[in-house]
């Protein structure tokens, strides 16, 4: 197969499959901060794949086995680098690490200027609650898709999002809606 014909293959499997890839990916990450990271590392994978080989049957279960595989590895990798990090840290008297975000969220009532500071409001709270946040504004799902893939109630999840829409309001002194 050209190589013209294998990114041609690529970019169709690509477009098939990155919005099931990015969904599995929120539901089983740690920390949504990683996101991007994972889904990059799933298609670069993904694209060495092809490289490699002629075809692929069953297109979405072998991008998702791939993804799945990814984020094993991430946090295994991310849990033994924790363990260094904790132990240096420990020698050196230290405790606390910043993270930066640098994942964005869009609703009616986030202006551009505090998009970051809700994005940091919201990791700073249960992960559940920015995946939820995540899913619903970022990715555009129901609440019906969003309970099925996170296996939890539906009224648990519109809960979280009323809730702490509230809180958010509350914080930033926008309108919800």
């Amino acid at each position: 197969m050209s190589t013209l014909m294998k990114q041609k293959n690529f970019e169709e499997i690509y477009n098939k499959t990155y919005n099931n890839v990015l969904k599995y990916i929120v539901c089983k990450c740690q920390n949504l901060d990683d996101v991007n990271e994972l889904v990059q590392d799933t298609y670069v994978e993904l694209y060495q794949m092809l490289k490699n080989r002629k075809q692929i049957t069953n297109e979405k279960s072998y991008v998702l086995g791939i993804a799945k595989n990814i984020v094993k590895k991430y946090y295994r990798n991310k849990y033994k680098e924790k363990s260094n990090i904790l132990y240096f840290l420990k020698d050196r008297e230290q405790d606390e690490i910043e993270i930066q975000a640098d994942v964005n969220l869009e609703a009616d009532f986030i202006s551009k200027e505090n998009i970051e500071e809700i994005w940091n409001y919201l990791n700073n709270k249960n992960v559940l609650i920015a995946k939820i946040f995540y899913l619903y504004y970022g990715l555009g799902l129901k609440i019906t898709e969003i309970s099925e893939e996170l296996k939890i109630k539906e009224s648990t999840i519109k809960n979280y999002i009323y809730r702490t829409l509230k809180e958010l309001n509350k914080k930033f002194g926008k309108e919800v809606k």
